[in-house]
């Protein structure tokens, strides 16, 4: 059995190798991992008697270069670049390909073959991928064809990225080389040196660490030990430490894991190049804590559509990117009120500044006291207050002088799903709150009233469900499509993307077609038909009155989707009382 370790520098791939039929003689553990994340975990490989790693691109090079086994690489076929060409052939957009010299020979062939306009652009190391694209980007490219680091990069700079994907074909032949090229080396993994200086005056919960995030001293106590294991853990750890080690300056960081969230700064240490510390400053159980969460990296999201509307969102970005005012964004569940808000970030700071997100259906004051710290720590960002609506008067009123006292370096955004001004009107919401947090506004359009943008959403979906899951659906017909614009989408954004989950994965074939829409479309008629006429037996009539009057209120609600003002007026009571009676749970 040759014991092989692939790693995967997309989630795609990995799924994809999990539906091949491997060779009998390869026993084969998957990782998915990309550039210094997988060369942390290439670093274990050989300790834990793998014969050989396959890998991909950039990955498998960087590997190559610090492990003593075989590294096979996974090459990009012609099959691949077809697979590719295929998702943007219909695009309107002007789009790039940027890669090495061996992608870009074969694509360019390809393309003429296909009379595709697609621009190829040679790079010679991963270095210059930065640049090539600051480039593509004041030239006007939309969209940039590439390998995972080109991917990652496009979307820092704003730019749509879509990944080349490696088939099935690709993948049985480095099974094939894997097998020709074992037992070629021998297994020699060269062991980090231990420190021994830097450990005297070196205050308490420090740990320090090598390039590889190799613990080389810790003076945290035995208590910490599970706390530092999480630490190391962390799937962004490595990136942090060689940033530190790059740019010799310290950086804060708020990380969640699986049972805490840990406050730390991670800085460089003056006496030695090579070592980074890390120091915990604060510790809490994250069930404590789960309402404010810190972004660190916000990466970039495109705002898809080629509507009127959807011109009117970007604009509306990078208007309010440049404005130092607080922004209210309100509209139905699901209408793309986030990504604006994340959007607005990008443009204002990039990937410079962290983005806060608290959740105001759950807050307190144990919530609202750490998000006072965390406001402290990082002293510049975003701070998203999602589902402000939800938020209890009492609350209001805290938030009031913590959205006062917030330095101006903060760019403040509320996300909103229902009237402000009318919850103002009724009394439901604080005037001085209110004020404080809609300087500049905007409504996010539901789906219904934007059906035109439905074939870009579509398009968009798809090319990551490819991405991500290994889906082999590339497109829809044009037939299908206005079949779906027929549809209500009552569920906006999310119940769209949900279906074309759904529909992506039961094609047979590489494309969504009429027969597949007609099957969605008669369960959804059959589903409404059956809640029409069953609508009465939906409430169940155990437990105390209260709780039954909570679930009839509930089911109006849901069925006057979510409109405080018609679930009251078709309930015979005010809205004031209606609010009151939402938030008694």
């Amino acid at each position: 059995m040759i014991k092989t370790m692939l790693i995967a520098p997309y989630s795609g791939m990995a799924e994809s190798v999990k539906q091949i039929k491997l060779p009998d003689d390869f026993h084969v553990d998957i990782e998915v991992a990309n550039l210094e994340d997988a060369l942390q975990l290439a670093n274990s490989v050989e300790d834990q008697g793998y014969d050989l790693i396959i890998s991909r691109g950039g990955t498998a090079a960087m590997i190559q270069e610090k492990v003593s086994i075989p590294v096979i690489h996974i090459d990009i076929s012609g099959y691949d670049m077809l697979r590719v060409f295929t998702l943007i052939q219909d695009t309107h957009h002007r789009v790039a390909l940027v890669g090495f010299e061996n992608i870009c020979r074969g694509a360019k062939t390809l393309s003429s073959i296909l009379e595709y306009e697609i621009e190829m652009f040679t790079i010679s190391h991963r270095n210059q991928v930065r640049s090539q694209l600051e480039e593509l980007k004041r030239l006007g490219y939309n969209i940039v064809i590439g390998d995972v680091v080109t991917v990652e990069e496009a979307q820092k700079l704003g730019i749509r990225g879509i990944l080349i994907t490696s088939g099935k074909e690709a993948i049985l032949d480095a099974f094939d080389e894997g097998r020709r090229q074992y037992q070629l080396l021998k297994r020699a993994h060269a062991r980090v040196s231990r420190y021994h200086r830097i450990l005297q005056s070196i205050p308490p919960n420090i740990f320090l660490v090598n390039k590889d995030c190799e613990i080389e001293f810790s003076n945290l106590s035995s208590e910490y030990d599970e706390i530092t294991n999480e630490i190391i853990e962390y799937k962004q750890i490595n990136q942090l430490v060689l940033k530190v080690l790059k740019e010799k300056k310290p950086y804060w960081e708020s990380i969640e894991t699986q049972k805490y969230n840990i406050d730390m700064q991670i800085f460089p240490i003056k006496q030695d190049d090579s070592l980074i510390g890390i120091y915990v400053q604060a510790l809490k159980r994250i069930e404590n804590i789960s309402s404010v969460v810190m972004i660190s990296r916000v990466i970039h999201i495109p705002i898809i559509g080629d509507s009127p509307y959807s011109e009117t969102v970007r604009e509306t970005v990078n208007q309010f990117a440049k404005a130092n005012e607080s922004i209210l964004i309100s509209g139905e569940q699901a209408t793309g009120k986030m990504t604006i808000a994340k959007a607005i970030h990008f443009t204002k700071f990039g990937q410079d500044n962290p983005m806060l997100v608290v959740d105001c259906s759950s807050i307190n004051q144990e919530c609202i006291q750490n998000l006072v710290e965390k406001v402290q720590m990082i002293q510049q960002g975003t701070i998203i207050f999602r589902k402000i609506d939800h938020l209890p008067l009492q609350e209001q009123e805290q938030l009031c002088n913590l959205v006062q006292n917030t330095p101006n370096s903060f760019q403040i955004i509320s996300l909103s799903e229902q009237n402000l001004e009318s919850m103002l009107q009724d009394q439901l919401f604080n005037s001085d709150l209110y004020h404080l947090i809609s300087a500049l506004s905007f409504y996010t359009k539901p789906l219904r009233e934007r059906k035109e943008d439905i074939a870009a959403f579509i398009s968009y979906f798809l090319s990551e469900f490819h991405t991500h899951s290994g889906n082999e659906t590339l497109g829809i017909r044009k037939t299908s499509i206005d079949m779906l614009k027929e549809f209500e989408w009552n569920g906006n954004l999310g119940e769209l993307k949900s279906r074309v989950k759904e529909l992506s994965i039961k094609a047979t074939g590489y494309y969504i077609n009429e027969d597949h829409i007609h099957e969605l479309s008669v369960r959804k008629d059959k589903q409404k038909k059956n809640e029409f006429m069953n609508r009465d037996n939906l409430i169940s009539i155990k437990g105390t009155l209260e709780e039954i009057e909570q679930q009839i209120i509930r089911k109006v609600y849901e069925e006057e989707n979510r409109n405080q003002t018609k679930t009251a007026k078709r309930l015979g009571i005010n809205r004031t009382t209606l609010w009151r009676k939402l938030n008694n749970t």
